[in-house]
């Protein structure tokens, strides 16, 4: 079995101890301030871990100077990995880090929610559970993991992400060719036809898609995300709605799915990538051997989704969301924007200034310190910028603490007017604002990080992964390049138009005793009730 979010797949056993966080769904995505506040990889449920980040981090007092040490220019810094094309279009990313001891490998496909229409929207989830489902077809083993696992592969991990499907492992290094075989063949119409043989297959894959969406709808974290992506891309919320609908999933065909991957599971929409002791001579031969007879196929992206809207939001939006997960006396704030994509000019300044707005101690987090109400102590700071290839996005968020007189939406406008009213257009009409010293420690960290994620065959993978799913190989080559270019003008223009001329979804979520004691205000203010039922598109 694979995994991709940590449920239990296989009706006949758990799969926690097998599978592990896939380390190809959950890259940093090359985001410096999650990166900066943390050194771990996502799970594929995708936009909910953006908010839990700030659950998990242990407070940080926003006066408090951490800065990074200088580190290697961009030049030195960039990432000395290796990429090719074979001729049915699959594109190959080999990083080697020599001495490793094994390889951590991937497949990926460009597809997952990011491809969804509103008719097929869990398609890609449920496609998941039937090609990753045991079946006594797989070469020598009774299920398609044990067909790795006799090779002695570990760490697997799989299945639909946001903008993803795949397959993920690690194994030693002279296992790399038939590895290499066992992935041309779980991704085959072969494979494909041999999962449906089983009459019970789509039924079981069914009930445990449909497991999925309940387990979604039961979670603050995937409650809270999908109200603020049906707000902020209200005209295809779907596309951030892995699990999907219940009926879409319920009516759900053989044949449907098998169009599905033969549509999107093809080597020209795919990479395969490599990380540890290995080398592209060593790979080349072996890859243009395992995929001679996949077949180049039509671009599923040549007719591509319904674009997402530019602005996302167009009336200022204010929510509160009862949310369990947050201890009583506190609460966390949001303000969420839709943001440049990949491939945008803007994109490097979002994420320069997603660095240099998280540090403790720089002009923007104080700010923000000095001017909340000294009750609420607003802490744990977090610029964000969650880059995609289509649907990008941005916040700020900080804890604030809540004393029993404390007006919650009184302080949500406070942050509000603070971080956009005065910071925000101060970064647009001065170019000052950050220091020229702040811009190179920030450009120097984000560069460093980068590079030390390739230096790491735990993480190495992902790196290359996150990297070809935003841009492709030359993107990930050249992005140090961005990162240094990036000037006081940008960050300007950024602000400008990403500040000024957009609008953002602000969003409150505190303890169910402390909204319900402050319902009312909420009420009064307008305030919109985050609840389950209203979250999810197509409920």
């Amino acid at each position: 079995m694979m995994e991709s979010s940590g449920e239990s797949r296989n009706p006949a056993k758990q799969r926690g101890a097998l599978l592990q966080k896939p380390f190809w769904i959950a890259p940093g995505r090359l985001v410096p301030a999650l990166l900066a506040v943390i050194c771990a990889l996502f799970s594929a449920t995708g936009m909910a871990d953006a908010q839990t980040q700030l659950d998990q981090t242990q407070p940080i007092q926003i006066a408090q100077a951490q800065v990074p040490p200088a580190q290697p220019s961009a030049a030195a810094a960039a990432p000395e990995f290796s990429a090719f094309t074979l001729e049915n279009g699959l594109s190959i990313l080999c990083q080697s880090i020599p001495g490793s001891g094994a390889v951590s490998v991937g497949i990926i496909f460009r597809s997952g929610a990011d491809a969804q229409t509103k008719k097929n929207a869990g398609l890609f989830r449920l496609l998941e559970h039937v090609l990753f489902r045991g079946d006594a077809s797989s070469p020598g083993e009774d299920e398609p993991a044990g067909a790795l696992e006799s090779l002695g592969a570990t760490a697997l991990s799989g299945g639909a992400g946001r903008d993803r499907f795949g397959l993920a492992f690690t194994v030693a290094p002279p296992m790399i060719g038939e590895s290499l075989d066992t992935i041309a063949y779980l991704f085959s119409r072969l494979r494909l036809e041999t999962a449906f043989a089983d009459p019970k297959a789509l039924e079981e894959a069914k009930k445990a898609s449909l497991a999925d969406i309940a387990a979604a709808a039961a979670a603050p974290s995937e409650v809270y995300e999908a109200a603020i992506a049906k707000k902020l891309f209200s005209t295809a919320p779907w596309r951030f709605d892995i699990p999907g609908s219940e009926p879409v999933v319920a009516a759900a065909t053989e044949e449907a799915l098998k169009a599905l991957a033969d549509a999107w599971l093809v080597p020209n929409n795919a990479a395969l990538v490599l990380a540890g002791d290995i080398s592209m001579e060593e790979i080349r031969p072996a890859a243009e051997k395992a995929f001679a007879s996949w077949k180049k196929e039509a671009d599923p992206w040549k007719v591509p989704p319904a674009a997402f809207p530019k602005p996302g939001v167009t009336r200022p939006t204010m929510m509160a969301y009862a949310d369990e997960s947050i201890p009583s006396g506190e609460a966390v704030i949001e303000m969420r924007y839709r943001g440049p994509d990949a491939a945008s000019a803007r994109s490097a300044a979002a994420e320069l200034w997603a660095e240099l707005a998280s540090q403790p101690g720089g002009r923007f987090a104080l700010a923000i310190g000095k001017g909340m109400p000294k009750a609420t102590a607003p802490s744990a700071l977090l610029a964000r910028y969650e880059a995609s290839p289509h649907a990008a996005w941005f916040s700020v968020s900080a804890r604030l603490k809540l004393a029993a007189s404390t007006n919650a939406a009184d302080a949500a406008f406070s942050f509000k007017e603070i971080a956009r009213g005065a910071e925000m257009y101060a970064m647009k009409t001065q170019a000052g604002y950050f220091a020229a010293k702040d811009y190179e420690k920030a450009k120097a960290a984000l560069i460093a990080r980068r590079a030390a994620a390739l230096a790491d065959p735990a993480i190495a993978a992902s790196t290359l992964a996150d990297g070809w799913i935003l841009g492709g190989a030359e993107w990930l080559k050249t992005w140090p390049d961005r990162i240094a270019k990036v000037a006081s003008k940008d960050i300007t223009a950024f602000a400008d138009e990403y500040f000024m001329k957009n609008l953002e979804v602000v969003a409150l979520r505190l303890n169910p005793k402390d909204y319900a004691a402050r319902k009312k205000t909420f009420d009064s203010y307008a305030f919109e009730t985050i609840t389950a039922q209203k979250a999810f598109w197509w409920k």
